[in-house]
């Protein structure tokens, strides 16, 4: 067995052992919010560092005490669980089972970032992805080397070598079914994290990191600075730095906190509101029959604000979108052929890696799984 083909394997039985958790969590109501915060690095992996001797694992570190201690003050009823408050290595393997363990509701990975270029600058917002730039896969390949410090990674890791480009070909297949709350989390945070910290706002990324592939729930990774850029370093060193950044990370958190206490208890303000695109208008012209059935759609990005139809960020594609709360979701292509969104997915997916299918029936957004079921049951 080639070790591509090995990590399949290990790739199948997590997505296999994971379901369990979301069963659970799902059908079981829960009595407070799980987050599990990610101090990068620590220990004897001090992470990057910068020409003035900044160690990232003891920034990444004080931004998450910091982070921590702003929502338990202001939101006693969630549960912060670190994987570490103290300066001691903790593998990557090791913080996912921390957060699969707790049965977390979200996931914070932090972390500061380094280029050879001393001019790359700005914060960053990750979620899990094939890599949405070359930028993006450097960083994921960066961080996930730290397995090579493991002294049986490959066993572990079930083959998979953070510096072949062939392993990052798995993350191509991962679609995780929370990587719409992912990507709504991240949005907020980056948005957030920009504006307090007044760095430059590199935006929302996806990429291939290990610690996020293996967590079972909503997970994202923030890259707070550069501490390869001498001014930045001098910023994310500061207490008033890292105070800012917190606050910003915090300010993201809470509004997806809020959001999702407003999805939890039902509140009619958080419900998706579609909006007619021309492709939906034809098709319900064509298939009348089809009315009721459900509409697959590609969502690609989240927006705070509404975007012009020559917006950069759409890359050129002829979006549709609906609001959700105070978000605008946008979404590519509409048809009540799950097959045929799925073509539409990996056609888009050559643009935003982390595009996934989303299902609508009467106006309303529904449960994908459940609108694939009624899919296959209406098409035997």
């Amino acid at each position: 067995m080639t070790r591509t083909a090995g990590f399949l394997m290990y790739i199948a039985v997590l997505l296999f052992t994971a379901l369990p958790h979301y069963a659970q969590s799902k059908g079981k109501e829960k009595k407070e919010f799980v987050l599990v915060i990610d101090a990068g690095h620590g220990g004897k992996d001090p992470g990057a560092i910068g020409r003035k001797g900044t160690r990232e694992s003891n920034v990444n570190l004080s931004v998450a005490k910091q982070l921590g201690s702003l929502i338990e003050s202001k939101y006693p009823e969630v549960k912060i669980i670190y994987t570490r408050k103290t300066d001691v290595y903790v593998s990557l393997m090791g913080r996912a089972t921390i957060a699969n363990k707790a049965k977390a509701d979200l996931f914070i990975s932090i972390h500061s970032n380094a280029s050879k270029n001393r001019n790359a600058r700005g914060c960053e917002t990750f979620t899990l992805g094939a890599g949405s730039s070359a930028e993006a896969k450097a960083a994921a390949k960066y961080e996930n080397e730290v397995i090579l410090q493991e002294e049986n990674y490959e066993e572990v890791y079930d083959g998979f070598d953070p510096r072949s480009s062939e392993s990052y070909i798995i993350f191509e297949l991962l679609r995780s079914h929370d990587m719409e709350k992912s990507v709504s989390c991240a949005e907020q945070i980056q948005r957030n994290m920009a504006k307090r910290s007044k760095l430059n706002d590199r935006g929302v990324s996806s990429a291939g990191f290990l610690v996020l592939h293996q967590t079972a729930m909503p997970s994202i990774l923030v890259e707070l600075g550069f501490l390869s850029n001498p001014t930045e370093e001098k910023f994310l060193a500061s207490k008033d730095g890292q105070k800012q950044l917190a606050k910003g990370i915090f300010e993201g958190f809470e509004t997806y906190y809020t959001n999702a206490k407003k999805m939890r208890l039902g509140d009619s303000n958080s419900k998706p509101i579609v909006v007619e695109c021309a492709e939906e208008r034809e098709l319900a012209q064509d298939s009348p029959q089809n009315s009721d059935a459900p509409i697959f759609k590609v969502q690609f990005l989240v927006s705070s604000k509404k975007l012009k139809q020559n917006d950069a960020r759409l890359k050129g594609v002829k979006a549709d979108y609906y609001k959700d709360g105070n978000m605008y979701k946008y979404t590519y292509g509409a048809s009540t052929d799950y097959n045929s969104i799925v073509k539409k997915r990996k056609e888009i997916s050559k643009k935003f890696s982390e595009a996934f299918i989303v299902a609508f029936k009467n106006g309303k957004r529904i449960d994908t799984n459940k609108a694939i079921e009624e899919f296959k049951k209406n098409n035997k």
